[in-house]
């Protein structure tokens, strides 16, 4: 993405750059800049983040009726941009200690790059959230591509990285399940599906 491009342009590199993620993680991450600025991972992830808004939207009009589809529209394309931003810097400061701690050399900007493109299958996960236990693949999906990202961005063993990301995700699985647990428990208000099902993908836990 460069100064001057099109919207029509940078929808077309956001889509195909998050195709090659999908289809491609290991190709890409090999070839992934670790520098360049972060104006275009940040892009990327926005751009992504407000289609997996609109992604959640059209699933809820179907489950809800046009007007809960509406609703969640309204508030969702209101929070998204600061959501995403915030939660897209905080996320990776966290996987950024984890990487250096697992003896990664590369700096904060490849950490936001790293984390920013894997979060190009959220569209994908999305969907597939809608889905009983299905979710639980897109959940898995996202932290396999940060595995791959560890090994052939930041030089970590495939091992460490594996353990490390593999203990991540069943603590924060197991987080999820104690909120909704504590929720219904305290009637706190229904856990619907699709809460549940946002908090197994990567937009979905960058909101968690």
């Amino acid at each position: 993405m460069r100064q001057g491009d099109t919207f029509g342009g940078i929808i077309r590199v956001i889509a195909g750059t998050s195709v090659r993620v999908i289809t491609h993680p290991v190709a890409f991450f090999q070839t992934m800049p670790k520098q360049g600025g972060f104006r275009a991972p940040f892009v990327f992830l926005l751009v992504i983040g407000l289609f997996d808004m609109l992604l959640l939207s059209l699933l809820q009009a179907v489950v809800m009726g046009p007007a809960g589809g509406l609703a969640f529209a309204e508030r969702a394309f209101a929070l998204a941009p600061i959501a995403l931003t915030v939660s897209g810097f905080v996320l990776t400061t966290v996987f950024f200690v984890f990487w250096r701690l697992m003896g990664s050399s590369q700096s904060y900007e490849t950490a936001y790059r790293t984390f920013a493109y894997s979060y190009g299958i959220s569209p994908l996960t999305t969907i597939l959230g809608f889905f009983p236990y299905v979710s639980l693949i897109g959940f898995l999906w996202w932290f396999s591509l940060l595995v791959i990202a560890s090994v052939y961005v930041h030089g970590v063993s495939r091992f460490k990285a594996t353990f490390v990301f593999g203990v991540l995700a069943v603590a924060l699985l197991v987080f999820i399940g104690r909120a909704e647990h504590y929720m219904v428990r305290h009637r706190l208000g229904p856990v619907p599906h699709a809460a549940r099902m946002a908090s197994q993908t990567p937009a979905g836990a960058a909101r968690v």
